[in-house]
């Protein structure tokens, strides 16, 4: 029992600490660090039932003082930086590690961050339609790919004949093609130009087989002028990418049974150009006056 001296209702420490503890039970999350409210409401506390006849010695009080001022702007800077980093990542393809709050199963969740929103002092990020919080992202993938850059940088290409690659995630394979430039494109990973008029060589039909000789042949014919997926080969490394364009014409060298093709509306990356030319004036002569493009049906 506390001796009371005339006093009563004093407590010691513990209880104090104690009791606080049980007042913020309500409020508080669990699992979490004491924040600048729990140190004064704990200071506040402190004040309340300290003894009368040997009060809080006043430098003990500054410095508790100084101590949840500093606390506060730790917390504010740390507030300012957490919403600075997650700003950054409008754009980028990140993971982020994320518990149930129900089942505590841990998840994980990738994507773009699509979107940044600060409330009730917390920073959440937008990926994929769900929102997460900031502190929760364990990697961020800032490479060439995850880009948020301006499309008006590479409006200059549109009108040349250019130099670009197109490639195969997922082996790393790649093709560059030349062809004239007719429009960018912003993608979900990547810019592109989109170029016309490109000469390829013909692999196979993706995705389609047959034992039919002029199977091949027959299908290039039938979709001339439409949307197909071809699978292109580069005759010196003998790489081999799938590609879905719009085919325009083709030819089939009937000694060796090499196809190629002139396709439209293909994809390269804005990041892989390496050559600029100016379109050739003669090119766009030629095909008015109906150049022969030396393709053989089979007729």
């Amino acid at each position: 029992m506390a001796a009371t001296n005339g006093i009563s209702d004093y407590k010691t420490i513990e209880q104090i600490i104690q009791s606080t503890k049980e007042n913020l039970a309500a409020t508080r999350k669990t699992g979490g660090d004491l924040g600048k409210n729990d140190f004064l409401n704990l200071l506040v506390t402190q004040l309340r039932y300290q003894d009368p006849l040997e009060p809080t010695d006043d430098k003990a009080f500054i410095a508790q003082m100084a101590q949840f001022s500093s606390l506060e702007q730790m917390q504010n800077m740390n507030g300012v930086m957490t919403n600075s980093q997650a700003f950054s990542l409008i754009g980028k393809d990140v993971t982020a590690s994320i518990t149930d709050p129900k089942t505590f199963d841990v998840k994980t969740v990738t994507g773009l961050v699509s979107t940044v929103r600060v409330s009730n002092g917390k920073t959440y990020l937008m990926i994929n339609n769900q929102q997460v919080e900031a502190d929760k992202v364990v990697e961020v993938n800032d490479n060439i790919y995850n880009t948020n850059t301006n499309l008006a940088a590479y409006t200059n290409l549109i009108g040349f004949k250019v130099r670009g690659a197109v490639y195969d995630s997922s082996n790393g394979e790649y093709i560059y093609l030349s062809g004239n430039v007719k429009e960018i494109q912003k993608g979900t990973h990547e810019d592109y130009a989109v170029m016309d008029d490109v000469t390829v060589n013909v692999a196979e039909i993706t995705g389609a087989t047959s034992a039919d000789p002029n199977f091949m042949k027959n299908y290039l014919e039938t979709n001339k002028g439409k949307q197909v997926k071809l699978t292109i080969k580069d005759p010196d490394s003998g790489y081999r990418v799938p590609v879905t364009v719009t085919l325009k014409d083709y030819s089939i060298d009937e000694s060796t049974g090499k196809i190629t093709a002139t396709v439209n509306d293909l994809y390269v990356s804005v990041y892989s150009v390496s050559n600029i030319q100016k379109q050739k004036e003669e090119s766009t002569a030629g095909e008015a006056g109906g150049e022969n493009t030396g393709s053989t049906t089979g007729n």
